[in-house]
């Protein structure tokens, strides 16, 4: 007999849902809103750069917040700063409050990056997790792929009756209020009693056990190397759609949230995947059929080659991400895993960041395609490594058994 998900799964995949809409407005539309506000591809850049890095660098507060007040409480101070976030940016175009608001909502998305895998951990079974990472990553892009595609269509539809820079807050006044209607599916959660309260000693002994596992070391150097990719080209995006390849809105929208829908359709079909192929080998399919995407995005042959190439370059590319994080988790003891969700967030997103200001300052300077081959040898890169680490049998097995319930 099937085992039933949770109550606090259910709650947690409901408010996933409503951030991820928030985290696909704001990854589509700050970038317009800035472009049409004069502002260069390099603040751009320098503006997204800095939200991605306040994500990382907050992670590490938050895996010792979640440690003292629990994943609930956690995930609530998320939200009110994704809210607080977007509610600033809609309402200034002063460069330094622009970038406060992108720190703003950096802090939040980080709450919720940093808790999430350890929330799914805690509260399912072992033999559920892969199906429940599986389903937290579709119900995530669902909330993208709706903002893309409503968003767009708002744009387009408000453009007609106001000046389009207004058209573009009222998008993001939208994504703002998706964030605060999250609090209510976490009020939901029961905070789980297996979870202790650590003091800072032992919070710090955490990371000193991760710093000594070798495989949790190699592990974060390759998801370190995804991060500096992914940052180069994935938040320029819509910039690209719309400003390099002359897209309207509503198009742009199109293309993203069929792309996004894409990876919904992925995070449905890697169990079944895993099952046939086994896990190690069907992260490193998916992200080495990835690549010849990528590069056809660069190349565009019309819109609906692109449109295809996004659809096929985000489905397989982040098919593998529950198999991933589940892989990641299982390689430490249960009371260190918000130290390696916070490690994970860290390294992924500061070389992210570090990615998005060379990928904005080379679009600027340069042109819009260099990025793409950057973001290609990096992604080669990355695979090497996750083979190393695939060979080295500590993935086949993990040393720290699962002991959560």
């Amino acid at each position: 007999m099937k085992e039933k998900l949770s109550s606090n799964i259910k709650s947690y995949l409901t408010a996933n849902f409503l951030l991820s809409f928030s985290a696909g407005v704001f990854s589509m539309y700050v970038g317009i809103f800035l472009k049409e506000s004069g502002y260069t591809e390099d603040f751009v850049g320098n503006m997204l750069s800095v939200h991605t890095l306040s994500t990382a660098l907050f992670s590490l507060v938050g895996a010792f917040l979640i440690g003292q007040i629990g994943s609930k409480k956690s995930f609530m101070l998320g939200s009110l700063a994704v809210f607080l976030g977007f509610a600033l940016m809609g309402n200034t175009v002063n460069p330094y409050l622009l970038i406060f608001a992108g720190i703003l909502s950096g802090l939040g998305f980080s709450m919720k990056s940093t808790g999430e895998a350890m929330f799914l951990s805690e509260n399912s079974s072992a033999s559920q997790r892969v199906l429940v990472f599986s389903l937290n990553f579709t119900v995530m892009n669902a909330g993208f792929t709706s903002a893309n595609f409503l968003g767009g269509l708002l744009a387009n539809y408000l453009s007609i009756k106001i000046p389009y820079i207004e058209a573009i807050l009222a998008v993001i006044a939208l994504g703002g209020a998706f964030a605060i209607v999250s609090f209510i599916p976490i009020l939901t959660i029961k905070q789980n009693q297996i979870t202790k309260r650590r003091n800072l000693g032992q919070y710090l002994v955490g990371y000193k056990n991760i710093l000594a596992n070798r495989s949790a070391l190699d592990f974060l150097i390759f998801n370190a190397v995804i991060g500096m990719g992914a940052g180069m080209v994935v938040p320029f995006f819509s910039i690209y759609l719309k400003y390099a390849l002359d897209i309207q809105d509503a198009v742009v929208g199109g293309i993203l949230s069929f792309s996004q829908f894409g990876c919904v359709l992925g995070g449905m079909l890697i169990p079944l995947m895993a099952k046939k192929l086994g896990e190690h080998k069907s992260v490193v399919v998916c992200q080495l059929f990835s690549i010849p995407f990528l590069i056809s995005i660069a190349f565009p042959q019309g819109i609906m080659f692109v449109a295809i190439s996004f659809f096929m370059r985000s489905s397989l590319m982040n098919m593998g991400t529950p198999i991933i994080q589940n892989l990641g988790m299982n390689l430490v003891h249960p009371l260190d895993r918000a130290n390696l969700s916070s490690l994970m967030s860290l390294s992924s997103n500061l070389t992210r960041a570090i990615g998005i200001a060379i990928g904005g300052y080379i679009m600027h300077r340069y042109d819009y395609n260099t990025p793409y081959y950057f973001t290609v040898a990096l992604y080669l890169v990355a695979t090497v490594l996750f083979i190393k680490l695939y060979q080295s049998e500590f993935l086949k097995k993990s040393p720290c058994p699962d002991k959560a319930t």
